[in-house]
C-alpha cells in the first residue's frame, strides 16, 4: 500500500476552495454530528457535484451514516451511495488532491466501506444461524458479495489485499449454502479448491468444507469429471478425512463397479487396519454381493472375496467378541459356505466308486463347515436372550430361523423343533 504522509497545514492548502468544508465536515464526523455532516456534504456537492473533494468527503460522511445504527435506516443506500462517490472522487482527481487526502486519512474511508458491508453481512448471516431463516443468508450473502466488489477495487487499485480474498469468499459460500442456492456456492466453493486453498495462518479447518461440499454436490449432479476431480483434490489436502473414502465406495456402488469397490476396501482397511467399522462393512458388502445380488450378476473373484469375508469378520471379533451383527453374519458365512458345498455334492449323479467317494467327502466337509456356524449364530442369540425389546424382535427372530435352517441342513430335526419354539415364542417375548 502507498503511504504517504501530510501535515494538516498542507491537506487544508492542497484542498483550496473546498478547504472550509471540509474543516466543518471532519469536525461533525469527529464529534458523530452525522446529520450535520452530511447537510454540509450535499450542500457542497450541490454547489459543485463534480469537485472530486466533496465526492471524496460525501464518500466519508455517507460511509459514517451506513456505520450508524440511528441514521443508516434514514439512508438506508448510504453505502452504495458512499462507494459510488469514492469512486467517482479518485476517476476525476486531476491534481492528486483525492490521493493526497486518501493517504492523509491512512485510506480508512475505502476500507470503511469494504468491511461495512462485510459486518453488515456478518450481522445478517448470525441473524440466519440463529432464525434459520434462509432470507437472512440471502441478504448476507448479498451484503458480502457488495464486500467483495469493494475488495476488488481495492486490489485492483493495487492498495491491498490480494487476487483472492480467501475468507470472504469461503463465507459468501457458506452464505450461499444457507440460502439454498446451491449453484453459487459451487462458483465460490470452486474458487478457493481451484486455488488449492487449504487454510488460513488463523483457520486450518474451515477450508476442508468446499472440497467436502463440492464433491457431495457433483456426485448428486452426476457429473463424473468434476465429482473425481474434487473428491481427489480432497482426499490430497485432507488425507486423514475418511470422507473422501466413503464417497468413493458409494460412487462405485452405484454405478455396480464391484472390482473399483472392493479394490477401495482394500485400500481402506490398509490406510485404517484398526477401524472395527471397515472390516465389518467390507465383509458385509462382500456378503451381500455374492449372496443377495440380482438374478443373472456374475460374481467376480468369488472364492477370494468370500475367504476376506471370513477374515474380516474375524479381526472384527478379535476386537468385539460378544457383537451380536458380526455374530451372526459369521454364523450366515458358514452356514452358506455349507450349503454352497452340499449343493456341489448333490450335482454329482455318477455311481463310479470315485463319484460316490466325492460326493461323500463333499458332504462330510459341508457337515463340518454347517457345525461351525452353530456357536457363532448361539452367541448371537444368546445376547439377544436377555432383551425383551420390540426393536429387537426382527433380529431375534432371524437369527433363529438360521438355526432351524442349520439344524435342517444337518438333519437334525430334535434342535429344529427348539428353535421353532423360541421363534414361536418371539411375539410374546419382546413386548416392550
Amino acid at each position: 500500500m502507498k503511504k504517504i504522509l501530510l501535515t494538516g497545514s498542507l491537506l487544508i492548502m492542497l484542498l483550496g476552495l473546498f478547504a472550509q468544508d471540509a474543516k466543518k465536515i471532519k469536525s461533525y464526523l469527529d464529534a458523530k454530528q452525522f446529520d450535520k455532516a452530511k447537510a454540509e456534504v450535499d450542500a457542497a456537492i450541490s454547489k459543485n457535484p463534480a469537485d472530486p473533494l466533496a465526492l471524496y468527503y460525501k464518500s466519508k460522511v455517507y460511509a459514517a451514516l451506513a456505520a450508524d445504527s440511528q441514521f443508516k435506516a434514514k439512508v438506508p443506500d448510504a453505502r452504495e451511495q458512499a462507494f459510488e462517490a469514492f469512486k467517482k472522487a479518485v476517476d476525476t482527481d486531476k491534481d492528486n488532491k483525492v490521493f493526497l487526502a486518501l493517504a492523509q486519512d491512512q485510506y480508512k474511508p475505502i476500507f470503511d466501506i469494504y468491511t461495512g458491508y462485510y459486518d453488515a453481512g456478518a450481522a445478517a448471516f448470525n441473524s440466519g444461524t440463529t432464525s434459520g431463516n434462509k432470507a437472512d443468508f440471502d441478504q448476507a450473502l448479498t451484503l458480502f458479495k457488495n464486500s467483495d466488489m469493494v475488495g476488488r477495487y481495492i486490489f485492483s487499485k493495487k492498495w491491498a489485499l490480494s487476487e483472492l480474498d480467501t475468507q470472504l469468499v469461503l463465507t459468501m459460500g457458506k452464505a450461499a449454502l444457507n440460502a439454498g442456492k446451491k449453484a453459487e456456492t459451487a462458483t465460490y466453493f470452486k474458487k478457493l479448491a481451484d486455488a488449492n486453498i487449504t487454510g488460513t495462518v488463523n483457520d486450518k479447518t474451515s477450508y476442508q468444507l468446499p472440497y467436502q461440499w463440492l464433491s457431495f454436490y457433483y456426485k448428486e449432479a452426476k457429473d463424473d469429471t468434476s465429482f473425481l476431480k474434487y473428491t481427489a483434490l480432497g482426499k490430497k489436502y485432507f488425507p486423514k478425512d475418511d470422507y473422501y473414502d466413503a464417497v468413493m465406495l458409494d460412487y462405485y456402488r452405484d454405478k455396480k463397479d464391484y472390482d473399483a469397490l472392493f479394490k477401495k476396501y482394500d485400500e481402506i482397511i490398509t490406510a485404517y487396519p484398526d477401524s472395527v467399522q471397515y472390516h465389518f462393512n467390507y465383509a458385509n458388502e462382500a456378503f451381500i454381493y455374492v449372496y443377495n445380488s440380482d438374478a443373472g450378476t456374475k460374481i467376480n473373484n468369488k472364492e477370494a472375496l468370500l475367504k476376506n469375508v471370513g477374515a474380516e469378520l474375524q479381526k472384527v471379533l478379535a476386537v468385539k467378541p460378544n457383537d451380536i451383527n458380526t455374530n451372526w453374519l459369521l454364523g450366515q458365512y458358514y452356514y452358506n459356505s455349507g450349503i454352497d458345498i452340499k449343493e456341489q455334492a448333490n450335482a454329482i449323479r455318477g455311481t463310479k466308486p470315485e463319484d460316490v467317494k466325492k460326493k461323500a467327502d463333499l458332504n462330510a466337509q459341508a457337515k463340518d463347515i454347517l457345525n461351525k456356524a452353530i456357536p457363532y449364530a448361539e452367541k448371537a442369540l444368546s445376547t439377544l436372550e436377555g432383551s425383551d425389546k420390540k426393536s429387537d424382535k426382527s433380529k431375534y427372530k432371524s437369527i433363529v430361523n438360521l438355526m432351524q435352517r442349520i439344524y435342517t441342513s444337518l438333519n437334525q430335526a430334535d434342535k429344529v423343533k427348539i428353535y421353532q419354539a423360541k421363534y414361536d415364542s418371539a411375539e410374546a417375548k419382546f413386548v416392550n
